[in-house]
């Protein structure tokens, strides 16, 4: 007889999905509320921009590159103590940065919490692999949105209270908010058992049907085509996003737009940011995970263009329309990459197998923070998101590959050709 997730569990993992949704939105800080806290630096320290900028760049490659070790471990142990160590851990990373020491914050923030936040981010969204193969993109998308959604109260805070006296003492009231918590949400983090599937979901009808039954491991995985086709996509549209992120006031103060058009950029993109996961990561359920990415990549693409093409004609309600609806479409590759990768290759070893694909985001940042930058330098705003755009929609028409020629375990691709009599 088929376990339900209460029988396992001893409560709905529906409660599960919420601890995930939690202890991903107490991550948030450490990327969307950067911007808010690292001036502070400057004005009490001097410290230049170029060295407070190496410590986001230390987050980036940290947090990006515990995503195969936190799969590996995960798929073997479970998320639980995993999860609360790295809370804790998180939140003293944060603390660090209340230090007049930039080598603490860039070792204790940057390299130590920064690693304990991916471990936190890859056990979290995994959870829609493991729990929800019946809802893959909805709860991929609910979980993370958590990580634009999150940071906008401590944004609030910190921009409504923070001075250069008082800085220090939000930023560890927040870190102990954080790490509690964190910590408490781990404790209701468990997978289920290796092919547990929702009782009853195996023979009703499926809108979006596995193109294989076979759950592949990790080195299996690492043996597909398909897989590096997907590795391609997610670091050209990551790292298109990640240069509209981090360059987008910039690039309306360097236009000469109102103040106002640069705070609506801003404070917008992380709504519609993580409000566009959950709802196409929802769409996918239905028509398909490859149909809605190219759907996706390819409107941000163009509507990234529309940003260059609005701030050469000095339109300020375009630019803002733009960047608004290319976020919009951009945040749901968080959802859609984690949730093809369980389709396609199953929930056993979804962790591990998504820690790879995840490692995209690293190879996108460094176009996202540096090279962006460099044509921004020699060629000016315009031209980095025209770039951006193109990055973006080539993203998309890659998907139309694997869309057509998914990956199928080779016994289940020899059944089904013709038998010789």
């Amino acid at each position: 007889m088929e376990r339900t997730d209460r029988e396992i569990l001893g409560y709905s993992r529906w409660l599960v999905l919420a601890a995930a949704f939690l202890a991903m939105a107490l991550i948030s800080p450490y990327e969307y509320a950067w911007s808010s806290i690292n001036p502070f630096f400057s004005e009490r320290f001097g410290w230049e921009l170029s060295r407070i900028e190496t410590v986001f760049t230390l987050f980036v490659i940290f947090q990006s590159g515990a995503s195969i070790p936190t799969g590996v471990l995960r798929d073997k142990y479970g998320p639980r103590l995993l999860t609360m160590i790295a809370g804790a851990v998180a939140a003293m990373g944060l603390y660090a940065l209340t230090a007049d020491s930039l080598n603490v914050i860039l070792v204790a923030f940057g390299i130590i919490g920064s690693f304990a936040v991916g471990v936190i981010y890859s056990n979290a969204v995994n959870t829609a692999n493991k729990w929800f193969p019946d809802r893959r993109g909805m709860t991929a998308g609910l979980i993370a949105g958590a990580f634009s959604w999150g940071s906008i109260p401590f944004i609030f805070w910190i921009r409504s209270s923070a001075t250069v006296a008082n800085y220090t003492q939000i930023i560890w009231k927040i870190a102990l908010i954080a790490g509690i918590i964190i910590v408490a949400a781990g404790y209701f983090l468990k997978d289920p058992p290796k092919g547990w599937l929702p009782p009853g979901w195996a023979q009703r009808k499926r809108r979006v049907k596995r193109p294989s039954t076979h759950q592949f491991t990790l080195k299996e995985t690492l043996h597909t085509w398909q897989l590096w086709a997907l590795f391609l996509s997610f670091l050209l549209v990551s790292g298109a996003g990640l240069m509209t992120i981090s360059k987008i006031v910039r690039y309306a103060d360097d236009i000469g737009f109102a103040a106002v058009v640069a705070t609506a950029a801003a404070g917008g993109l992380a709504i519609t940011n993580g409000l566009g996961r959950p709802v196409m990561g929802w769409v996918s359920d239905h028509v398909g995970r490859e149909n809605i990415m190219i759907l996706c990549f390819t409107l941000s693409g163009a509507l990234t263009l529309g940003i260059s093409f609005s701030g050469a004609i000095n339109s300020s309600t375009g630019f803002i329309v733009c960047t608004l609806g290319a976020l919009f479409f951009w945040g749901p590759l968080f959802a859609l990459f984690p949730a093809i990768c369980g389709h396609y290759y199953g929930e056993d070893y979804a962790a591990s197998n998504y820690g790879v694909l995840y490692l995209a985001k690293l190879g996108g940042g460094i176009y996202g923070g540096y090279l962006s930058a460099l044509v921004i330098v020699h060629y000016g705003f315009g031209a980095s998101f025209i770039v951006g755009g193109i990055m973006q929609i080539i993203a998309g028409l890659i998907i139309i590959l694997p869309k057509y020629m998914p990956p199928v375990w080779k016994q289940e691709q020899e059944a089904s050709l013709p038998q010789v009599q």
